[in-house]
């Protein structure tokens, strides 16, 4: 299972339109459809992952324990679809599967991962992945940032798997 740190900075964002996030990014643009579940956890965060990309079907399991707002530690291991199956006897029955469409694309030399959900029509999530703390980011023009959310524990995917909004 890998194992390191994951620090990332969150936005919630205005909606981007595809054809102005083609219109921009610089190279491809990689489509996947995500379904994460959360699984019953001690401590932290346990949850699987069915990610299709291109018609190819690829399974995770992830466990995660927060340093702070931005940093989070971080094990991550692909799994078999059946080892996905009977983690998924593990589910939270208390929590929704979180279902999502990410555009991971890049701007300026920085990849950036838009979440878009269906229970919202109007917002989204951004994400950035970095390789420290201090690393500065540059918002695309084109993205309209409604409040950085990084330390915002309502807009985690887990949290965001009790409530299914986004304010």
């Amino acid at each position: 299972m890998a194992k390191g740190l994951e620090i990332e900075r969150k936005y919630l964002i205005r909606s981007v339109n595809l054809a102005t996030l083609r219109k921009y990014a610089e190279g491809n643009i990689v489509e996947s459809d995500i379904e994460q579940v959360y699984l019953i956890a001690d401590e932290g965060e346990r949850r699987i992952r069915k990610k299709v990309t291109d018609g190819v079907k690829r399974f995770y399991y992830t466990e995660k324990k927060p340093i702070n707002g931005m940093t989070r530690e971080e094990k991550e291991e692909e799994v078999t679809e059946e080892m996905y199956n009977i983690y998924l006897t593990e589910a939270d029955e208390n929590l929704y599967p979180i279902i999502k469409k990410r555009y991971t694309f890049e701007v300026r030399g920085q990849v950036f991962e838009l979440d878009v959900y269906p229970f919202s029509c109007s917002r989204a999530i951004l994400e950035i992945e970095l390789p420290s703390e201090d690393t500065p980011v540059e918002i695309p023009k084109f993205i309209s940032v409604v409040k950085e959310v990084t330390n915002d524990k309502a807009y985690k995917n887990h949290q965001l798997a009790k409530t299914q909004s986004l304010g």
